[in-house]
């Protein structure tokens, strides 16, 4: 980062470098754009994986979606969870669970 003084006070130029282009990576790099920060992104992987774990977005990470203008993207592809599962490891049980009025 460096600092240019001038006499209406200083103004300050970022140089960002991103480590990783996942979902935290790409969004931070959108929002600093957004700010007018550029930010080179760095990712070590040459193309797009299929393969990975599976992600669920609680409302909170809807409503930085939202701020960050991509979430109207992604709403029509990925609907509501309106049921889940929990595994207990020890026993190996699993059990079902009603997820309807949860995202409200």
């Amino acid at each position: 980062m460096s600092d240019m003084s001038t006499d209406m006070g200083s103004i300050l130029e970022e140089e960002v470098v991103i480590v990783g282009a996942g979902i935290a990576g790409l969004a931070t790099a959108l929002a600093l754009k957004r700010v007018g920060i550029k930010a080179l992104v760095l990712e070590k992987a040459d193309a797009l994986r299929t393969t990975g774990a599976a992600l669920n977005l609680f409302p909170n990470a809807w409503i930085a979606l939202d701020s960050l203008g991509v979430s109207h993207k992604l709403k029509p592809l990925y609907p509501h969870l309106t049921t889940g599962s929990v595994t207990n490891i020890p026993t190996g049980s699993v059990k079902q669970i009603s997820l309807t009025g949860f995202f409200s």
